[in-house]
């Protein structure tokens, strides 16, 4: 009788300890940015990037984040493809970052001639 009340018990704290993750709040983002490209007569999109953990909407979260940590955070500092070839189309894409990376307040923008420009400035970050 002993055994199995020590049995029972010990199946109780297993079931209770497997299940306690769950119990736990997400982590709340150190960052979360809202991504945004206009095309000139064309579609807006945007997308919100969250970083550390890394999700939100953006279909490249993970490798979007990498980026900005290399460059602290700054979109002023990327240059994803320095040496890319991008043709003379004229198609301009207008990209507003805006949020909060860690402490520090974002608010950058830029407009790119074409999609190749846009890309080779920002890979995976402006990739929405």
């Amino acid at each position: 009788m002993m055994r199995a009340v020590g049995t029972i018990a010990l199946c109780g704290a297993f079931v209770l300890g497997a299940s306690s993750p769950s119990l736990a709040a997400p982590r709340t983002p150190k960052v979360v940015l809202k991504i945004t490209v206009a095309v000139k007569n064309g579609p807006t999109k945007g997308a919100w990037l969250n970083c550390s953990p890394d999700g939100g909407t953006h279909p490249s979260a993970h490798a979007a984040c990498e980026l900005l940590r290399k460059v602290g955070g700054d979109p002023a500092k990327l240059n994803v493809s320095p040496k890319a070839s991008c043709g003379k189309e004229v198609e301009p894409r207008a990209v507003m970052i805006l949020g909060k990376w860690n402490d520090k307040t974002i608010k950058w923008g830029k407009v790119y001639a074409n999609a190749c420009m846009m890309k080779a400035g920002g890979g995976a970050v402006l990739s929405i």
